[in-house]
């Protein structure tokens, strides 16, 4: 059995960035094929690198096939580095991994039940000098294990950012925790870890409720902004 003794707590440094509140413990990997509904996929950046890899090989061919050792060695050096990068990527699954177990922790909640359709809310600040900006996305699922299938069913999530600038992540892609771990009692523990006592943090489940009839006719899988006051903005 995994140790969930650091569930909600400072994440594993990866990418230069950490989750705030993470699982802190890998996935079920059965369980997570199972149900994982993202496609696997590499990051764009690999094909860049494979790319380049090519690119670097073929100069290095035609550089000694001309006699211009220079830029042969030179090339050659460049297409064994770009090698050892492409070994050091991580696999699909590696990601999906990754994501379970170091992604932040975010609240969702089932808004509708035929489609399955959550509602996730994430913090998009980058950093700590901005002002406040929420994300919200509708995510259809066909799956939720260890959950009741009713509307306002509260879904913890773990979700990894990206696209940044300006101080704000772009996008977000929650996962419901049920489809990484095969524990009803883990999926309440991570539930409540998501509801706060101090009067002073934020109900984010609150917030959630809050944008739950905003979101309405927002399309799936996009993410719409709200500032502070929960008004829509363009941010970021």
């Amino acid at each position: 059995m995994n140790d969930d003794s650091r569930v909600g707590q400072v994440g594993e440094s990866w990418n230069d960035t950490f989750a705030t509140r993470a699982m802190n413990m890998p996935p079920d990997p059965v369980h997570m094929e199972t149900y994982d509904e993202y496609p696997s996929k590499f990051s764009p950046l690999f094909f860049v690198v494979i790319a380049l890899t090519v690119l670097s090989a073929v100069g290095s061919f035609a550089s000694y096939k001309s006699g211009n050792t220079t830029w042969w060695l030179v090339l050659l050096v460049v297409t064994l580095l770009l090698l050892f990068a492409l070994r050091r990527f991580p696999k699909p699954d590696d990601l999906k991994d990754i994501a379970y177990e170091n992604g932040l922790l975010i609240p969702a909640i089932v808004i509708d039940t035929q489609p399955l359709t959550l509602l996730a809310l994430a913090d998009m600040r980058g950093q700590e000098d901005v002002d406040l900006v929420w994300g919200c996305l509708k995510l259809p699922v066909k799956q939720l294990p260890h959950h009741t299938i009713a509307i306002d069913e509260k879904v913890p999530c773990v979700s990894m950012f990206g696209m940044p600038g300006n101080g704000y992540w772009s996008i977000f892609q929650p996962r419901p925790v049920a489809w990484g771990y095969d524990d009803p009692a883990l999926v309440k523990k991570v539930t409540e870890s998501l509801t706060v006592d101090d009067v002073d943090d934020v109900d984010e489940w609150a917030v959630l409720r809050e944008l739950k009839d905003a979101m309405k006719g927002a399309p799936n899988n996009k993410v719409i902004y709200f500032d502070a006051a929960f008004q829509q903005t363009d941010k970021p």
